[in-house]
């Protein structure tokens, strides 16, 4: 068991995803956060919990193989450290998204720390930001692109969500859709020119790279 340590406050968690442990009620993401806002380690505690299989998988998908097992597990620590930090701005209902995203940029940042190059070897996706401020760019593209992903309709939209948000490799996808490799690369391949389209139609500049 490795610690989470916040000034006076010191919290044990799994160091790698496993089979989750406790209450099988939903977690009720209101209260919790309620809680973390009050500053109570329980909150925090009920969230490594619940979440950490979760940020571990994305965090892996980005880091493995480039880094051991040990920078994945602290890559998860930073992310539980700055849900503590970031604990009075977050919103109920958008908890897991969050989680999510900073995961990502963690697992990235620590990438670019080391001078990796980005280990997806695959379709990328690379979308300009216009001239404005950049957080608000920023922000404005995320929505623009989750409503182009909704867009989609399913499956397209899970292997979307699966691909440019989980960072699954596309046999991954495959496997646990029950679906072809090249069916799955296809999809990619249509869900980009659908997302180009929308994209474009808004005002954002869009350019499909492939490696």
């Amino acid at each position: 068991m490795n610690a989470f340590i916040f000034g006076d406050c010191s919290l044990n968690r799994q160091s790698a995803p496993g089979k989750e442990k406790g209450r099988d009620a939903p977690l009720n993401e209101k209260r919790t956060l309620k809680a973390l806002r009050r500053g109570e380690p329980a909150a925090l505690s009920e969230l490594i919990r619940q979440y950490t299989p979760y940020v571990y998988a994305i965090a892996r998908n980005i880091l493995s193989p480039a880094l051991p097992p040990e920078d994945i597990e602290e890559t998860v620590s930073d992310v539980f450290c700055a849900l503590w930090y970031s604990r009075d701005g977050l919103e109920s209902g958008k908890l897991k998204s969050w989680l999510a995203v900073t995961a990502r940029n963690a697992a990235r940042d620590r990438l670019r720390r080391l001078r990796l190059i980005h280990p997806l070897d695959e379709d990328m996706l690379d979308i300009s930001l216009p001239d404005m401020d950049e957080a608000l760019a920023e922000r404005e593209l995320a929505e623009a692109c989750r409503r182009a992903v909704d867009s989609l309709g399913e499956p397209d939209r899970e292997i979307f969500q699966r691909r440019y948000f989980l960072y699954q490799k596309t046999e991954d996808i495959a496997r646990e859709m029950g679906l072809g490799h090249s069916a799955v690369r296809s999809r990619l391949t249509r869900g980009r020119g659908k997302l180009r389209e929308y994209l474009e139609e808004r005002g954002w500049a869009y350019a499909d790279q492939n490696y």
